[in-house]
């Protein structure tokens, strides 16, 4: 006599159709108690009633009587019902990078943290794993991240990156090219520079955080585009500390995004003659120089660019207009002499205030750019330019440079155009 199959708690399951809901932990058996000591854990068969309350976003926050214990040999009840959860998990993360919903992220991943919790899961590890087309849960919600009417996005709005980022942390190596790769996909150059400001997404050297403070002041980079010239970007930074970082950590690194590439401008202090982060071009060590170049994923492009840096006092007191009640030519000897005198006598009187010329400093190559194919690559091309090959360059390594603002910050502007370079500076 052929007997009917009695359905197992949990058949009733589809995965393979569609991602799964909070009602799909409604059959779950519950992690069984084990005595540490007993060794692998026997199979038992699984109870009647799931301790899960069904339909609601509370069934995943449901913990069983004791928490899983990991086992090489666990193949019984409590392992089967830690990959159902941990498969219901990805399919909740998965509809909340489509959908988008920044409002119920929160909920949803607090409830998918208590899961993985009582499962002996890790959500981290499950935000960083390429289950979506080949792709990260983060990376997919930096891609469907909403834009306002311009198509810029919002910079400040909580969003779902912001909530799975905080549910991420410590992020791996891959995470992080992961999140560049999608800020260069959606050429968002505002929440790149959020990510960079993020610990958990690039952390501070020792050194830095010892001189900026762990909440102290951050680089500063804002990009605009040339209105009327296509291929056209200028990129300002301010740089906090400039000159003591430069003496202690001896590198900073300034990262944006501009023209559809990614971009790393460093000023850094040389440590060998044919140090690999300029080119292996021959500059003595010791030498201050800063250095252009591209980020992995982006395409190759001719650049010709020049560094600015203006004195502050060139912002903080313009040039005045000529004063209309000051005096014409002089009618006389007697005028003219009696002027000379006044001059002289303001002039010896007062310290000088008229600004220093402006710093410029011309960066080009040859041939194109051409990024590297990872972040750790250590051969690529990059722009190099010595600050000892420009007079005024050279001061900023002095005390009392007249170039550095009176709170240690640097602020200085690349002007670009992706053209082939001639002979003269075409954006001078």
């Amino acid at each position: 006599m052929i007997l009917d199959k009695q359905p197992l708690p949990g058949d009733e399951l589809d995965l393979q159709d569609a991602p799964p809901s909070y009602d799909a932990l409604d059959n779950v058996p519950a992690p069984l108690p084990r005595n540490e000591k007993a060794g692998p854990s026997p199979t038992y068969p699984p109870p009647e009633h799931s301790p899960l309350s069904p339909r609601s976003p509370s069934a995943l926050t449901a913990k069983p009587s004791k928490r899983v214990s990991s086992s090489w040999f666990n193949f019984g009840p409590a392992s089967r019902a830690s990959k159902e959860v941990r498969t219901t998990i990805q399919g909740l993360i998965r509809d909340l990078v489509k959908q988008n919903d920044a409002q119920g992220a929160l909920g949803v991943l607090e409830s998918c943290a208590d899961a993985c919790l009582s499962y002996d899961l890790s959500l981290s590890t499950l935000l960083q794993e390429r289950t979506i087309e080949g792709h990260t849960p983060l990376y997919w919600a930096i891609i469907n991240r909403p834009t306002d009417a311009d198509g810029a996005a919002t910079p400040d709005a909580p969003d779902v990156v912001t909530a799975l980022l905080a549910h991420a942390a410590p992020l791996s190596d891959a995470t992080t090219d992961e999140l560049r790769l999608a800020c260069l996909h959606t050429s968002d150059h505002g929440l790149f520079q959020r990510l960079r400001r993020s610990p958990a997404f690039s952390p501070l050297s020792g050194a830095d955080e010892l001189i900026l403070g762990a909440s102290g002041p951050v680089d500063d980079i804002e990009v605009e585009d040339v209105p009327g010239d296509e291929v056209g970007f200028v990129a300002t930074f301010r740089i906090p500390m400039f000159q003591k970082r430069m003496r202690i950590s001896q590198e900073i690194s300034l990262e944006f995004i501009a023209k559809g590439r990614m971009w790393m401008l460093k000023c850094l202090v040389v440590k060998e003659q044919w140090d690999s982060r300029i080119g292996h071009q021959h500059i003595r060590a010791g030498s201050w120089v800063v250095v252009l170049s591209l980020l992995p994923h982006s395409p190759p492009t001719w650049i010709d660019s020049r560094l600015v840096i203006e004195d502050p006092r060139t912002r903080t007191h313009p040039t005045p207009a000529p004063d209309p009640a000051v005096p014409g030519p002089p009618t006389s000897l007697r005028d003219a002499v009696e002027g000379m005198f006044q001059y002289d006598a303001q002039n010896a009187t007062a310290p000088s205030s008229k600004p220093k010329p402006k710093i410029e400093m011309r960066m080009k190559r040859s041939d194109q750019l051409i990024a590297p194919t990872s972040m750790r690559t250590t051969n690529f091309s990059v722009i190099t330019a010595s600050f000892e090959e420009n007079a005024l360059a050279n001061s900023l390594q002095f005390k009392g440079c007249p170039y550095i603002e009176s709170d240690g910050s640097l602020v200085a502007r690349l002007e670009a155009r992706l053209v082939q370079p001639g002979a003269d500076c075409i954006i001078c």
